[in-house]
């Protein structure tokens, strides 16, 4: 495309390139030239943009991720570079409790095989802080000890019956404000408002 020779162009004459706003397809035709015509600096530059490619949902992650798997064979390290950043992202964004039903999500979308992929990939990618309470081992479904661990829009599920949840239990809640002097936390989202003292 003509875009794709004009970023050639600023790169051979070493002119800023503005990336933003390129899509996928479109990094991939400037890799297809910097294959053609020998740029192995170009090539370079093309996994550095790759590994920061923007995702801003799990849609686009898939479609990115899918477009990565069907350039793969024609150019194997950019489309590992875009496939690593896809799991990580993928990674960061749903849980590991979450990911077989975004898996069976994608049947019959003909994503099937990228998915696993990713999740291959992400498997094998060293922990991250948990999205919710921000340790590297999540703490879901654990009794939640010490004030410090409470933070506001943490989710929390009521203990069970013999938990002490009472009539909220098992319903999820968004922790709405802590007092760390008084040791109490309130949150919302339960039929009745619910303090925690902790102690």
């Amino acid at each position: 495309t003509f875009e794709a020779f004009e970023k050639l162009m600023f790169f051979i004459y070493q002119k800023d390139i503005d990336w933003s706003g390129v899509t996928v397809p479109e990094m991939y035709d400037v890799v297809n030239l910097a294959e053609r015509y020998i740029m192995p600096e170009l090539m370079d530059e093309m996994v550095k943009q790759m590994e920061n490619v923007p995702f801003a949902n799990n849609d686009d992650l898939l479609n990115i991720a899918h477009t990565a798997t069907e350039f793969n064979h024609l150019f194997p390290d950019v489309s590992s570079a875009l496939l690593l950043s896809c799991a990580k992202f993928l990674q960061k964004t749903i849980p590991p409790s979450a990911q077989l039903q975004f898996a069976i999500d994608q049947s019959g979308t003909g994503k099937e095989a990228t998915v696993l992929q990713l999740l291959s990939l992400a498997k094998d990618l060293p922990a991250v802080e948990c999205y919710n309470c921000g340790d590297v081992e999540c703490l879901d479904g654990q009794v939640v000890v010490g004030i410090d661990k409470f933070t506001v829009g943490l989710k929390l599920r009521v203990n069970y019956p013999g938990g002490y949840g009472g009539p909220n239990a098992g319903i999820v809640c968004t922790v709405e404000s802590v007092n760390k002097n008084n040791k109490t936390v309130n949150v919302i989202g339960v039929s009745w408002p619910i303090v925690h003292q902790n102690r």
